[in-house]
């Protein structure tokens, strides 16, 4: 079938795999988002750079190098549901061991929320009581308007809590 020019392929799966299929795509992004995210924290304990790592890492062709930009984290309705749906189907099959792995790639993403923030706020003397900080974007991911469970949505909330004056720009 052709739609425009491209060529559209259909894959036929039983109901449990097209499900799992949906989440586990979900889940394989957000865990590499994760891993270079974690990777990023070793960087600059270390002194590499974690935009050579990544390019390095996605020299190699097995891994490529989409979803290897070191972030804030990931936000987003799909990428932190569909996780927490794999843990709790694991969990229900009595595959704890699975389970919990899936649950450190959502660990990892509030660890990177918060040590974003936490920078932040180390980088301004140690504090941010009264003092003016901008939020460059608000939105989950860029060219959207969509800020559904948003990174900076985190890292406002915190830097709120620690006293900030905090000002959002999003051209969306």
């Amino acid at each position: 079938m052709l739609i425009g020019y491209q060529k559209i392929k259909y894959l036929t799966t039983n109901v449990w795999s097209s499900e799992l299929s949906k989440l586990a795509s979900n889940a394989m992004l957000a865990q590499r988002i994760s891993s270079i995210n974690s990777l990023s924290a070793l960087c600059e304990e270390t002194g590499a750079n974690v935009e050579e790592v990544s390019k390095a890492i996605g020299m190699d062709t097995r891994i490529g190098p989409k979803f290897l930009k070191a972030s804030v984290g990931f936000g987003g309705s799909c990428f932190q549901k569909d996780i927490l749906n794999l843990v709790y189907l694991c969990k229900h099959y009595g595959l704890e061991e699975v389970a919990e792995y899936w649950h450190q790639v959502v660990k990892i993403n509030d660890y990177q929320k918060n040590r974003f923030a936490k920078k932040i706020i180390t980088g301004l003397n140690g504090t941010v009581n009264q003092k003016k900080v901008t939020l460059l974007g608000w939105a989950f991911k860029k060219d959207t308007n969509d800020s559904r469970e948003s990174a900076a949505i985190y890292v406002a909330d915190i830097l709120l809590e620690e006293g900030a004056e905090v000002h959002v720009f999003d051209p969306w």
